[in-house]
C-alpha cells in the first residue's frame, strides 16, 4: 500500500501543474518538505537483494515489475539455478524468501507471502474484483514508507475530513477497451487514493461531492473528474502521445526520448490509426517537421517523393534510407508491399548525430519503420475493414463543342484563312463530348485486415493478413495488395532470446500512360476535340480527323485497350539472436534477406491509333532482386552512481544483386494472345538483359554517456567500404558527436514548477551519399550493331566499343551537418515544443563533367561542386482540454509543425551554371531549369512575358537601342493582341539569351496541423497540410491556352481572350498558328502554394459497459474524408504534383500527371 501512496503522491504533483488547474496543496507540500529517499538496494552477504535480482531478470527477459511494499526491494534473496522458464525461476527464488508474485497484464507484482488478498468490492462483480484499501491522513504514522500521510503526521498537519462518499468504477484503455490495472486514482489536493485492480476496477471513499478524482497511468493522458452526485464513475483513458514516445527507435537500438541528443521525430501507432493510409510513406506527410512529402501522382500504387531537410544532391539520389524492422532497404524500394496497419511506429532520424550510424547512406536522412510485435497475455484478435469511393477532385473547365468551333473560326480568320464552320453549323452544335467524363469514374477502394497478437512469457507473436484493393479514377487503372506478416519473439533461457520478422506481399498495378511527352491519356482527355465522339457508329474507337487539328490519340481507347500490368512479389525476412554474455553485455547476431520478383506485361493492340503502325506491340519484362544482410553487434550498459554508459560496436555486411530480362515483338495477326505468347508476333525486337552487384562492408560504433540525467554525450562513427567507388576511395569514416543539457534537472529549476522538461542540444557530424549506379568508377564497353559483309555474308553484326571512361578516384558525396535544438515541455507535458536550426553542406557532388571532343567521350562522372541547405524546424503539441469535468467530457489536442528550408548551389567546379530539367520534347522548349551557383535547385529558366499589346502604338514603342545607337523593334511581326516579352540582353530580339530565372520550385515553408476533439466516445480528427512559396511549371497551359485550337481543345479561360472589344491582359488573340517564341516563358510558371484539408475523420468508440455485454475488447467505427478541400491559386488539377517523379532536376513540373482523388470511406475496427 505504501508503494501506491508514493506513486499517487508523485502522480498528483505532476498533474497539479496542468494549464487549467490552480496550484494544489500537494504541490505546496512537495515544495516545502523533502520526501525521504528510497534506499538503494544493497548486496547481501548470503546472495543478493530482491531489487538486484529483479533488475537482472528485467535485463535478461525484458520484464516489468513492481513491489507491493517498498521495503521488499532490500530483502535478501538467494537466486535459484536459472531455468529456461522465467516464472519457474522466479517462483522458486521468491518462495524461499517467503515472497510471492502476481502477473497483472505483463507486470510482475512482488508481495509478502503472508500479505492478505485485497479487499473485495462491496457490490460483487464478475471475477470477484478487488481494490486497495482507501488511505486517509489518519493512517498509522509509524508505518514505514514514504506515504504523504506519514509526512503530514510528522509535520502536525490538519487531518482530512471524515469519509462520507464512496465511489467505485472501472477504468479502461482507449486502445482495446480492456480494463487498465495499476491506474492511480487520487483525490485531488489530498494524499487519499487507490489503484485499479487487474480488471481496471477501483473503490475509494472521498470527503464530499465536490471532490475531484485524478486518474493517471504511465502511457496515458491523465483525467480529472468531479464526483458530484455520482457513486459510480467509469471512464476511458486515452493513450498519451508524449508518453508513448518515451522510447524512440534509433539506429541499432532504442533510447529514452529524454536521453536523445540528436534530432529525431516520431510518429506512433495512435497517430497512424487516425488516418486510413494507402501506403507507409503517406504517414510522414505533414506529421514531422523537416520532412517534405510530395504525392507526385494520384495513380494507385505510384511512388511518393520524400525530402528530409532539403535535397543535397544534383545527380545522386535524394530519397531517405528506409529501415524496416532493422533491415535497411535498397534505395528506391517500393514501400507498397508494407501494410500500414502493421506499423507500430515510424522514427525519422534527421541530424548527423542520429544518421551517422548509417554512414554512406545517411546524408538524406533515415526513416525507421517498426512493425507490431507480440505481447504476453491472452491473444487479442483485431479485425479492420474500410470501404469507400474516390472521385476526381477537380474538373478542368474546357470549351464545349460550340465554343470550340467559334474559336477555330476566329483563329482561322485572324490567320487569313476561311472559317471551317458556317454559322448554321456552329448554331447546331451542342456541348459535344466531355472527355473528362468519359475517362474518369467513381472508383471504389477497400481494405480488409485481420491480426492476432499475444503470447506467453516464453513466446510472443504477432500475425496479420491484409487485402487492399484500390481502383483508379481513370478507367482500367488500379492497385491490389495481398500481404502476410509474422513477427515472433522467444525467450529460450535467461541468456538467450530469439526473434524473427517475416513478410510476404504480392502487388498488382494496372497502369496507364499518363505522361508520354504530353500525349498521355490525361493530357489527351483535355485536348481531344469535343466535336469527336468516343466511338464510331460501328463501335470502333474514333480518332481526331479534322483539318488544322493536332492529331491526338483517343484517350479512352488507350486506357481501355492497352495492357500495362506490373506484378511484384516480395519476401522479406530476418532472424536475430540475443545472447547475454554478462548481465550488462549483450551480443546480437542477425541475418536476413529480401527477395523481390517483378514482372511487367505490356500490350498495345492494332485496333487503336498507337498500335496501328506496329500492328500490335507486346513486351514482357522481368526483374529479380536478391540482397542479404548480416549484422553482429555488442552492446554494453553500465550504471555507477550518477553515471550511465551505453556502448555499441559491431560489423555489418550487405550485398545487393539485380538482374533483368526484356523481350518484345510486334506485327500480330490478331489480339487474342497479347503478351502471353510473344512467338505469335511476326517481328521480334532485339531482346535485352542485365545484371549488377554491389556490396557494403561496415564497422559501427556508438557511445552514449549520461551523467545524472542532466549532461548527455553521444559519439558515433561508421566506417563504410563500398564496391561502387574507385579503387582509391573504397572506404571512408563518417563520425558525429552530440551533447545535450537537461536544464530542467538542475537544482535552480526545481522551483519552476510549470517547466516539466527543458533540454538544449547540439550536434555535428559527417554523412555520405552513395546512390549512383554500380560500376560507375570503371570503364565500360557498350554493344553497337552494324551491317557488314556482301552477298551471302551480308548480315547484321554486333561489336563493342568504349562508352565510359574510368575514374579510379570516384568517391561518395559527403554532407557535413550542424544542428542546434531545444526541447521544452510545460505544465506536466500539456505543452511540448521542439525547435531546431540546422546547416548542411554537401561537397564532392557526383556530376557529369564535359570532356574534350578529342577524347572520344562526351562526359565523365567526377566529384565536383557543393550545395547547402539551412533551415528552421518548429513543432508544438498542446493538450488544450483534457476532459477534467467527468467521464466522456470534451477533450481537445493540437499538433503543429512548420519548416523553412533554404537550398543553394555553392560550387559547380569549372562552370558557374548548366541547363537541366525535362520539359516537352515534342514542343522543343529545351531544358526547363538552370543549375546556377548562388541559386537553389529547381530554378525555372525562361523568357519573361510582359502583358499583351493593346494597340499598334504599343508594338511600335517596344524597342531597344543597340550599341551602335540605332533603334530596333523587339517584336516587329507582332500585332495588337499578341504577347509582349522582355528583351533582357538588349539585342533587339527575343531569343534564348533573354532567359532568366522565372520561378523557384523550392517552397519557402511547409507544415501540418492536426486538431483532435473527443466527446462521449466520439472523436473528430482534422488534419491540414500545406506548402507556401513553391512554383509549378505548368506545361499543359501553353498547349491548352494558346488560343489557336491547333493543339486541340482549350481551357475555358480562352473565352476571355483579347479582341478589339475585350482588351485582355492575360489571354492573347486567337491565331491559327501561335506566334509565341518557342521557349519556356513566365506564363507557364504558377504559384503552387496550397492549404489542404488532407484528412477529416469522425469516429465513435463503443463505451466499455456495452463492450463488456458484447464480450468485445474494443469497437471503433469511423467515416473519413481525404483531400476534401484545397485552397490554391494553381489552375490545373492539383498543386501537389511532379510528372517526372522524384527527379532532382525536373521538380514541380506538371505535364499531364494523374490527378489526385477525393476519397470518402467508412470503416470498422473491432478487437476481442
Amino acid at each position: 500500500m505504501k508503494k501506491h501512496l508514493y506513486r499517487c503522491l508523485w502522480a498528483f504533483v505532476a498533474i497539479g501543474g496542468m494549464l487549467t488547474s490552480a496550484p494544489a496543496p500537494a504541490q505546496l507540500l512537495a515544495t516545502r518538505y523533502q520526501l525521504p529517499a528510497r534506499p538503494a538496494p544493497q548486496e547481501s552477504q548470503n546472495g543478493t537483494t530482491l531489487g538486484a535480482f529483479m533488475q537482472e531478470l528485467k535485463t535478461r527477459y525484458g520484464i516489468f515489475y513492481t513491489f507491493a511494499d517498498e521495503r521488499l526491494e532490500t530483502r535478501p534473496v538467494k537466486p535459484e539455478r536459472a531455468d529456461s522458464r522465467l516464472e519457474k525461476t522466479l517462483r522458486s527464488t521468491l518462495k524461499s524468501a517467503g515472497l510471492k508474485f502476481r502477473n497483472v497484464r505483463g507486470t510482475y507484482i512482488i508481495s509478502d507471502e503472508k500479505a492478505p488478498d485485497p479487499e473485495p468490492l462491496r457490490a460483487a462483480q464478475p471475477g470477484n474484483p478487488t481494490s486497495f484499501a482507501p488511505v486517509t491522513s489518519g493512517s498509522d504514522a509509524s508505518s514505514p514508507g514514504p506515504a504523504l500521510a506519514s509526512l503530514e503526521t510528522h509535520r502536525n498537519l490538519a487531518q482530512a475530513p471524515p469519509v462520507d462518499v464512496r465511489v467505485s468504477g472501472r477504468v479502461t484503455s482507449s486502445d482495446d477497451g480492456k480494463g487498465l490495472p495499476g491506474v492511480s486514482v487520487v483525490v485531488k489536493g489530498t494524499a487519499r487514493g487507490t489503484s485499479t485492480d487487474a480488471e481496471g476496477r477501483y473503490r475509494l471513499d472521498v470527503p464530499n461531492s465536490q471532490s475531484v478524482l485524478v486518474f493517471s497511468s504511465v502511457g496515458y493522458a491523465s483525467r480529472e473528474v468531479t464526483v458530484g452526485n455520482q457513486t459510480e464513475i467509469n471512464l476511458t483513458l486515452q493513450a498519451d502521445v508524449q508518453s508513448l514516445g518515451e522510447v524512440v527507435v534509433v539506429g541499432y537500438g532504442t533510447q529514452r526520448r529524454q536521453d536523445l541528443t540528436g534530432s529525431v521525430a516520431s510518429i506512433n501507432e495512435q497517430t497512424i490509426k487516425q488516418t486510413p493510409l494507402l501506403s507507409t510513406d503517406q504517414a510522414l506527410q505533414g506529421r514531422s517537421a523537416g520532412v517534405q512529402v510530395t504525392q507526385t501522382s494520384g495513380e494507385p500504387g505510384a511512388p511518393i517523393s520524400i525530402r528530409i531537410r532539403g535535397g543535397n544532391s544534383i545527380n545522386a539520389g535524394n530519397e531517405p534510407l528506409f529501415v524496416v524492422d532493422g533491415y535497411p532497404l535498397t534505395p528506391g524500394s517500393s514501400l507498397n508491399a508494407i501494410n500500414p496497419s502493421d506499423i507500430e511506429s515510424i522514427d525519422v532520424l534527421k541530424d548527423a548525430s542520429a544518421t551517422a550510424i548509417y554512414g554512406s547512406r545517411g546524408a538524406n536522412g533515415v526513416v525507421i519503420v517498426t512493425t507490431k510485435r507480440g505481447k504476453s497475455g491472452k491473444p487479442v484478435v483485431t479485425l479492420e475493414s474500410y470501404y469507400g469511393q474516390q472521385t476526381l477532385r477537380r474538373k478542368i473547365p474546357l470549351l464545349n463543342a460550340r465554343q470550340y468551333a467559334e474559336l477555330l473560326n476566329e483563329a482561322s480568320v485572324n490567320g487569313g484563312k476561311p472559317a471551317p464552320f458556317t454559322p448554321d453549323q456552329v448554331a447546331a452544335l451542342g456541348t459535344g463530348t466531355d472527355w473528362q467524363d468519359e475517362l474518369y469514374r467513381p472508383a471504389p477502394i477497400a481494405n480488409y485486415q485481420v491480426g492476432v497478437r499475444g503470447g506467453t512469457e516464453g513466446v510472443r507473436y504477432a500475425v496479420s493478413g491484409n487485402y487492399f484493393k484500390q481502383e483508379g479514377i481513370v478507367v482500367n487503372s488500379g492497385f491490389d495488395r495481398i500481404s502476410f506478416r509474422t513477427n515472433l519473439d522467444m525467450t529460450l533461457s535467461r541468456k538467450v532470446k530469439l526473434g524473427t520478422n517475416l513478410l510476404f506481399a504480392r502487388t498488382t498495378q494496372r497502369g496507364i500512360e499518363d505522361q508520354a511527352d504530353g500525349r498521355g491519356v490525361v493530357n489527351n482527355a483535355l485536348a481531344m476535340t469535343p466535336l469527336t465522339p468516343v466511338y464510331n457508329p460501328d463501335g470502333t474507337f474514333t480518332e481526331v480527323d479534322i483539318p488544322q487539328i493536332d492529331i491526338r490519340a483517343n484517350p479512352v481507347a488507350r486506357a481501355l485497350a492497352t495492357t500495362d500490368q506490373s506484378i511484384g512479389n516480395r519476401l522479406q525476412g530476418n532472424l536475430f539472436l540475443d545472447y547475454s554474455i554478462l548481465n550488462n553485455l549483450v551480443l546480437r547476431v542477425s541475418g536476413g534477406t529480401v527477395i523481390g520478383f517483378n514482372k511487367n506485361n505490356f500490350y498495345v493492340p492494332n485496333t487503336i491509333y498507337e498500335g496501328r503502325s506496329t500492328k500490335g506491340y507486346a513486351q514482357v519484362f522481368s526483374g529479380l532482386t536478391t540482397d542479404w544482410l548480416n549484422e553482429n553487434t555488442l552492446t554494453y550498459t553500465k550504471e555507477f552512481g550518477k553515471h550511465r554508459l551505453n556502448v555499441l560496436g559491431g560489423v555489418t555486411l550487405q550485398r545487393f544483386n539485380y538482374e533483368d530480362f526484356r523481350a518484345a515483338t510486334q506485327n500480330f495477326s490478331n489480339d487474342v494472345l497479347t503478351f502471353n505468347n510473344l512467338f505469335t508476333g511476326g517481328e521480334p525486337q532485339p531482346p535485352s538483359s542485365g545484371q549488377s552487384q554491389s556490396s557494403l562492408l561496415s564497422y559501427i560504433g556508438r557511445v552514449n554517456y549520461n551523467f545524472g540525467d542532466r549532461y548527455l554525450v553521444t559519439l558515433t562513427a561508421r566506417s563504410d567500404g563500398s564496391s561502387r567507388f574507385g579503387a582509391g576511395n573504397k572506404r571512408a569514416l563518417f563520425p558525429s558527436g552530440a551533447v545535450a543539457w537537461r536544464v530542467s534537472e538542475e537544482a535552480f529549476m526545481k522551483n519552476i514548477s510549470f517547466v516539466s522538461d527543458l533540454k538544449l542540444r547540439a550536434s555535428a557530424g559527417l554523412t555520405g551519399n552513395q546512390e549512383i549506379g554500380n560500376f560507375q568508377s570503371l570503364a565500360a564497353l557498350g554493344p553497337f550493331r552494324y551491317v557488314l559483309g556482301s552477298g551471302s555474308d551480308y548480315a547484321p553484326r554486333v561489336g563493342f566499343s568504349n562508352v565510359r571512361v574510368a575514374n579510379p578516384d570516384l568517391r561518395w558525396e559527403s554532407t557535413r551537418q550542424v544542428d542546434l535544438g531545444l526541447d521544452l515541455s510545460l505544465f506536466a507535458g500539456r505543452i511540448t515544443t521542439t525547435l531546431d536550426w540546422y546547416y548542411k553542406r554537401t561537397s564532392d557532388l557526383l556530376l557529369y563533367v564535359p570532356l574534350p571532343v578529342t577524347s572520344g567521350f562526351g562526359s565523365a562522372l567526377r566529384n565536383v561542386g557543393e550545395t547547402e541547405n539551412r533551415g528552421i524546424e518548429w513543432s508544438i503539441g498542446s493538450r488544450n482540454v483534457t476532459g477534467a469535468s467527468g467521464p466522456g467530457a470534451f477533450t481537445w489536442s493540437v499538433d503543429f509543425n512548420l519548416t523553412a528550408n533554404r537550398n543553394k548551389v555553392l560550387n559547380l567546379g569549372d562552370v558557374d551554371s548548366f541547363f537541366a530539367g525535362s520539359s516537352s520534347g515534342g514542343r522543343k522548349y529545351g531544358n526547363s531549369s538552370i543549375v546556377q551557383v548562388g541559386q537553389p535547385l529547381g530554378s525555372f529558366y525562361g523568357i519573361v512575358a510582359d502583358g499583351i499589346f493593346q494597340n499598334q502604338e504599343e508594338v511600335d514603342r517596344h524597342t531597344t537601342t543597340l550599341p551602335d545607337g540605332t533603334t530596333k523593334k523587339i517584336q516587329p511581326n507582332a500585332k495588337p493582341g499578341d504577347r509582349r516579352f522582355l528583351d533582357l540582353n538588349k539585342d533587339g530580339a527575343i531569343n534564348g539569351s533573354d532567359r532568366t530565372i522565372i520561378g523557384q520550385a523550392q517552397p519557402r515553408f511547409f507544415g501540418g496541423l492536426t486538431n483532435t476533439f473527443g466527446y462521449r466516445g466520439f472523436e473528430l480528427t482534422v488534419f491540414v497540410q500545406g506548402v507556401q512559396g513553391a512554383s509549378i511549371l505548368n506545361l499543359v497551359r501553353p498547349e491548352l491556352e494558346n488560343v489557336s485550337g491547333s493543339f486541340g481543345n482549350q481551357f475555358a479561360t480562352v473565352l476571355d481572350r483579347w479582341t478589339p472589344t475585350n482588351p485582355s491582359q492575360t489571354i492573347p488573340r486567337a491565331l491559327l498558328v501561335s506566334n509565341t517564341p518557342n521557349f519556356i516563358n513566365s506564363t507557364m510558371v504558377e504559384d503552387g502554394s496550397y492549404l489542404r484539408f488532407k484528412v477529416i475523420t469522425l469516429a465513435y468508440n463503443l463505451p466499455s459497459a456495452l463492450l463488456q455485454r458484447l464480450r468485445l475488447g474494443s469497437l471503433r467505427v469511423y467515416v473519413t474524408g481525404q483531400n476534401l478541400l484545397t485552397f490554391t491559386k494553381y489552375s490545373h488539377y492539383d498543386p501537389e504534383v511532379n510528372t517526372f517523379g522524384a527527379d532532382n532536376l525536373s521538380v514541380n513540373t506538371d505535364y499531364g500527371a494523374y490527378p489526385t482523388a477525393r476519397t470518402i470511406l467508412g470503416g470498422l475496427t473491432v478487437s476481442f
